[in-house]
């Protein structure tokens, strides 16, 4: 995987060489943005134009950002920009957890294909919602059955699906995949090729507390194609509360462990920046966006690096 030439829509971007100290070499690396969610504050105008400046060549979409703004008016701005969009998040709730109906939420997941396909998304993020008052059968049946009807569609329309899970302590409403295996599981059940796996560093980093243990880096091995996104966050302690989020590469999560372990069995997907934080949101965007391009930067370099040589060795 670290053989750069399978990356057929890498920005060898020399603005890039801006965000690592001391990088004095080009590097080409896997697409990356940052999302929409890292800025929460900034508008969806200022969201397009710090990351031009910052020599950023992708954003990842909040829906909420997009409907605030004007969806026609956002998907000019977008198209204007020049950017591309690796995700658009996110789609779901078809159990009933964010209070809609089943066939509402199913609507809802449609007009988010079509959004994403409007805005040149990769990969729409999607959580399929917690299992409320079903059983464990009868709400797989459910979901099994919305995101294959949404994948159809979004075949058609050149967008990809990707399920994201999170483990149990902090699922709360927005679903009932705990895990990379139930996940995969799920998008199997579908018998969709454009559904995969969003894997999220810190929402997958551990259960009550434990770090992510070996068995899922075990799974991520045999499935690393599978996931179409990778969600890069950190967290300044482990089991921490969920908004107490921090930059990539800041925190003391084993994310070179985990970015080196999919590029060496056949992640090619985008990677995309979201940091949920009251202290980042209250920062400067331009400082928090030349913060995360820097540590990122970094961060895929080695693993790159890192990843050709276990596979040379």
């Amino acid at each position: 995987m670290a053989d750069s030439g399978k990356y057929s829509d890498i920005q060898n971007d020399p603005a890039l060489s801006s965000f690592g100290e001391g990088v004095s070499e080009p590097v080409d690396l896997p697409r990356f943005s940052v999302s929409q969610l890292t800025t929460l504050r900034a508008s969806f105008d200022d969201d397009l134009l710090f990351r031009q400046q910052a020599g950023m060549t992708a954003i990842g979409l909040w829906r909420k950002k997009i409907e605030e703004f004007g969806e026609q008016k956002a998907i000019e701005a977008v198209r204007k920009s020049g950017l591309n969009v690796t995700t658009l998040s996110y789609a779901g709730g078809f159990t009933g957890s964010a209070g809609l109906q089943f066939r509402e939420a199913l609507d809802d997941g449609y007009q988010a294909v079509f959004t994403a396909a409007a805005v040149g998304a990769r990969t729409l993020v999607v959580s399929p919602g917690a299992r409320g008052r079903y059983t464990a059968r009868h709400e797989q049946r459910l979901v099994t059955q919305a995101v294959r009807e949404l994948s159809i569609v979004a075949e058609e329309l050149g967008v990809q699906l990707a399920l994201m899970p999170r483990n149990s302590r902090l699922a709360g409403r927005w679903t009932s995949l705990h895990s990379l295996e139930e996940a995969i599981a799920l998008c199997d059940a579908t018998g969709r090729s454009n559904v995969g796996v969003a894997y999220d560093t810190f929402y997958l980093a551990g259960v009550d507390g434990v770090l992510q243990p070996d068995d899922e880096l075990r799974i991520a091995e045999q499935c690393a194609s599978r996931i179409f996104v990778l969600q890069l966050r950190d967290a300044p302690e482990i089991a921490g509360a969920e908004y107490a989020q921090c930059i990539p590469g800041t925190g003391v999560l084993p994310l070179a462990d985990t970015v080196q372990c999919l590029f060496e069995h056949g992640f090619h997907g985008d990677i995309d920046i979201q940091v949920f934080s009251e202290e980042i949101w209250r920062q400067d965007p331009c400082s928090v966006l030349s913060s995360c391009g820097r540590s990122v930067h970094g961060l895929l370099k080695n693993c790159l690096v890192d990843a050709a040589s276990s596979i040379g060795a």
